[in-house]
């Protein structure tokens, strides 16, 4: 092999692996107690999952196809933000891009969540957490979060 064709191939890997780099991009953020998701978050309800169904918004930046997931819920109660009735809730179908796994069984949720455009759309970066297992300190600090706000 020549030292052109070796310079091409080397450029070539390089150029490759610079753009799977960018493609592949994976869900990062930190994990938060309750109290800062409270404090972060537009709505914060409990709820449980009714249905859901899975549909396609578009292309990313990409030209992949953008699929989320609808979740029908039934609020149980509101801790904060909802000033409206939600029967749904939004999250990415993938994993990678945050997108968060809700069973249907009759399991009860503490959500906390933001409005974009009149809708309620979580994340694996949101506080979600089946109902029954807050610890007492966490049950207490979310009555502390709603009685008192983020001074909580």
């Amino acid at each position: 092999m020549t030292l052109i064709m070796k310079s091409c191939f080397v450029s070539l890997t390089i150029l490759l692996l610079w753009q799977v780099a960018d493609v592949a991009e994976a869900c990062k953020c930190l994990p938060v107690n309750l109290q800062e998701a409270f404090c972060n978050s537009d709505v914060v309800f409990s709820a449980s999952v009714t249905g859901n169904w899975t549909f396609e918004n578009g292309k990313d930046t990409f030209g992949n196809s953008s699929k989320y997931i609808e979740y029908d819920v039934q609020v149980i109660k509101v801790y904060k933000g909802l000033n409206f009735t939600v029967h749904e809730i939004y999250t990415s179908s993938s994993s990678a891009s945050c997108g968060v796994t809700l069973d249907t069984a009759d399991t009860l949720y503490l959500i906390t969540g933001k409005l974009q455009d009149g809708k309620v759309h979580i994340s694996l970066c949101d506080f979600i957490e089946l109902d029954y297992d807050l610890s007492i300190s966490q049950r207490l600090k979310l009555f502390q979060c709603e009685t008192f706000g983020c001074g909580c």
